[in-house]
C-alpha cells in the first residue's frame, strides 16, 4: 500500500494502542498528541512505553490546529460515530493537517472507530492487534422496541415510543 510513497514524507500518527503495543517504524516520523500520552500513563508499564516512544523512537508530541479539530468533529456528526475521545479527535485532526502539508499520514490504531473515521477522511491506517475494519460505516438510529429507523445516530429517545435509541451500521462504501 505504501510502496510508492517516499518514506521521508510518511507520518505515523500513533494512538494509545500503538504506544501500548510498542509500534515503531524506522522510516518516516512518528507523532502523537498530549492527550494520548495522558491516556497511556494509566497502569503498569504504560509510562515506560510512553517515554520510550517519545524519546527513543522519536515520536513528537504535537497539537493540531483548531481548524482541523472542527473539521473532524463536523464529519463525526455527519456519520454518527459517537464516543470518540478528545485524543481520538485530535489524532484524526493531526493526520488531516499533515495531509494538507503534503505529507503522507498513516494512523496507527487498534480502535475500530478511529479506523472508520480515518477511512472516511481518506487517511491511510495501519491496523494493529486485529485485522481491523473492512468497510466505511455510517451509523443510523433505530428503536429496538417499535423498530423505527431514523437518520444519523445522535443518541436520544425514539420519537414514536420513547425508548432509548440504538445505532446500527450502514455501509458507506468499500474501503
Amino acid at each position: 500500500m505504501f510502496d510508492s510513497i517516499d518514506p521521508r514524507n510518511r507520518v505515523y500518527v500513533l494512538d494509545a494502542s500503538a504506544i501500548l503495543f510498542g509500534f515503531t517504524s524506522m522510516e518516516g516520523i512518528q507523532v502523537t498528541c498530549r492527550e494520548v500520552i495522558e491516556e497511556v500513563k494509566f497502569g503498569g508499564a504504560a509510562p515506560y512505553r510512553a517515554t520510550l516512544i517519545k524519546e527513543e523512537a522519536g515520536a513528537k508530541i504535537i497539537e493540531p490546529s483548531e481548524k482541523y479539530v472542527e473539521i473532524v468533529k463536523k464529519k463525526i456528526g455527519e456519520v454518527g460515530e459517537v464516543g470518540l475521545s478528545e485524543a481520538d479527535v485530535k489524532l484524526l485532526a493531526l493526520a488531516l493537517e499533515f495531509r494538507d502539508k503534503r505529507m503522507h499520514p498513516v494512523i496507527v490504531s487498534a480502535d475500530y472507530s478511529v479506523q472508520n473515521m480515518a477511512l472516511i477522511l481518506n487517511i491511510d491506517i495501519e491496523k494493529i492487534i486485529h485485522r481491523g475494519i473492512t468497510r466505511k460505516i455510517k451509523w443510523i438510529s433505530y428503536c429496538p422496541n417499535c423498530k423505527w429507523v431514523g437518520g444519523i445516530f445522535k443518541g436520544g429517545r425514539c420519537p414514536i415510543c420513547g425508548a432509548r435509541l440504538k445505532r446500527q451500521p450502514t455501509s458507506l462504501s468499500p474501503k
